[in-house]
This record gives C-alpha cells, sequence and structure tokens, in this order.
C-alpha cells in the first residue's frame, strides 16, 4: 500500500473545524472567522463571518455558504462579501451541501431546507437531527448517529412532502459516490459502502476498519474516499466496483477535524491545533 505525502503546510490563526472547496480552500475557525487559500495554499481573502465557531461550510459557483449559533446560513462572495443572510430554520444548522444550483440545509431540529437563488424551495421535517446531508435526486440521505434515512423528495412538486423510502444502520459522515453511498457505520471505527439505488434496497455491499478511534471526516472525488478521526490517521481508499480497497494512508499525530479531497489523489486536512495539510497520493 503506498503511503500518503505532505506536499505543503501552514498554520491557521485559529482552530480549524470545517473545510470547503471551490478552486479555492475555505476553512472555518471555531472564532467564526473564514479564511480562504490557493491550491498552494498561499493566504487569500479572510472574513469574520460570525460571533463564534463556523458548524458548518460549503462552496459552489463562486459562493460561500456558512453556519453558526446564529441559526441561518450566510452567503459570501469568493472574496468575503456578503451576498445574503438566510432566515434560521429552527434549529442550529450543522450540515450543508450544494447539489447543482440549490443549496440544502439541515440543523439539529430535523428541518431540511432547500434553497435555490437564496430563496426558500422546500422544507422538509425529517424528525431527527441532521449531522450529515448528501443528495442523490430524487434520494436524500440524512444521518445522525444510529441511522441513515433515504427519503424521496421532489421540490418541483411539493415544498414539504416527503417519503420515506429506507432505513439503515449507521450515521455521520456521509457521502454519495456516483452509484455508490459511503455511511460510516455505527460504532464510527468502520466505513460501509452501499449501492446508492432503490432496486437493491440500498444494500451494504462492503465494510471496513478506517479508524481506531471516532471517524470526524470523510471526502469523495472522482473514484477514492479520505477518512480522517480522532487517530490522526488519514487513509485514501479506492472505490472499486462493490468493494472499498486500501490506497495509501499516512499518520499526521492529531486529531483530524475535517478533510475534503479536490482530487482523486489530492486532499486538504485541518488539524487540531491549526494546522493545514495538502496531502498527495501516489
Amino acid at each position: 500500500m503506498s503511503a500518503l505525502k505532505i506536499e505543503a503546510e501552514i498554520k491557521v490563526e485559529s482552530e480549524p473545524c470545517v473545510v470547503a472547496w471551490d478552486n479555492t480552500l475555505y476553512v472555518g475557525t471555531e472564532t467564526g472567522a473564514i479564511f480562504s487559500y490557493d491550491k498552494n495554499l498561499s493566504p487569500g481573502a479572510d472574513w469574520i463571518a460570525h460571533e463564534s465557531q463556523v458548524f458548518a461550510l460549503s462552496a459552489a459557483n463562486g459562493f460561500v455558504y456558512s453556519s453558526s449559533y446564529d441559526g441561518g446560513v450566510r452567503v459570501w462572495s469568493a472574496k468575503g462579501d456578503k451576498i445574503a443572510e438566510l432566515p434560521p430554520t429552527g434549529g442550529d444548522i450543522g450540515a450543508l451541501c450544494v447539489h447543482e444550483n440549490q443549496l440544502i440545509s439541515g440543523d439539529e431540529s430535523g428541518n431540511v431546507v432547500i434553497y435555490e437563488n437564496n430563496k426558500v424551495k422546500a422544507k422538509y421535517q425529517v424528525l431527527e437531527e441532521v449531522k450529515d446531508i448528501s443528495l442523490k435526486p430524487p434520494y436524500m440521505f440524512t444521518a445522525r448517529d444510529l441511522y441513515v434515512t433515504v427519503t424521496e423528495i421532489k421540490p418541483e412538486e411539493s415544498k414539504t412532502r416527503f417519503t420515506t423510502r429506507h432505513t439503515m444502520e449507521g450515521r455521520a459522515p456521509l457521502r454519495v459516490a456516483g452509484t455508490r453511498l459511503l455511511v460510516t457505520a455505527r460504532g464510527a471505527n468502520n466505513l460501509q459502502l452501499h449501492d446508492a439505488s432503490i432496486d437493491t434496497k440500498f444494500k451494504k455491499l462492503h465494510e471496513v476498519k478506517v479508524s481506531d478511534m471516532i471517524l470526524t471526516s470523510l471526502s469523495v472525488s472522482e473514484d477514492h474516499a479520505w477518512t480522517g478521526g480522532w487517530d490522526g490517521v488519514v487513509r485514501r481508499w479506492k472505490i472499486a466496483g462493490d468493494q472499498l480497497q486500501p490506497a495509501g494512508e499516512i499518520n499526521l499525530g492529531v486529531c483530524v477535524n475535517a478533510l475534503v479531497a479536490i482530487k482523486s489523489d489530492v486532499a486538504y486536512v485541518v488539524l487540531t491545533g491549526g494546522r493545514l495539510v495538502c496531502l498527495k497520493g501516489a
């Protein structure tokens, strides 16, 4: 198995919590600041986005989306100009994702809101805290600590109605990878590979141990998944049909707070203590 290697590394001023990528790397911190970097980790714009820790961060199509204790979602330009403030959804928003031109938020009260052009398009109440969320239309995958719920939604037809199609054991984080779904197992040490199809009832295909301690971070790019957790080890996995195959690892020595893969062989990782590293796979 090939090793992963550090290509670049810098220090972030305050504890980094979350990361996002949109041809620029964005790092949200515990003080509410967002820092941006180019692919070589040269600093770009930075700004105070919130008065306290950034809970969730997403970036796409030239916009950056952030949430914190203040309840709603703030929309920024790539340089940190405030574009919009989306109203509170009813609980602290801990999950954000972008699918094509839609922003999806999930909060601790079970509210999932879909926005288009910074306007509410649909709102669903999934009855339990949303710690992570992914979309593969018409299916929405939401996770807390014990179960992953598969919900069929058709926001073009109904702004509130949905159908629960399947429930499986699992927890956050989770990611859609083409025709596959990656879900953290309940114990938080293993990663499960599922078929992302209702035809097989989202069948579990494979499960591998990915961390000696709690898994905090999961990212997918092309046909590879990257994982990191409290044990400080970042691992890369090739999604080969029905199997997850080891494709390199590195021990970074401290807790992985978050990571984002931008290509199958490149990922950025933020670590406890303010380290930000770029990793490359062979």
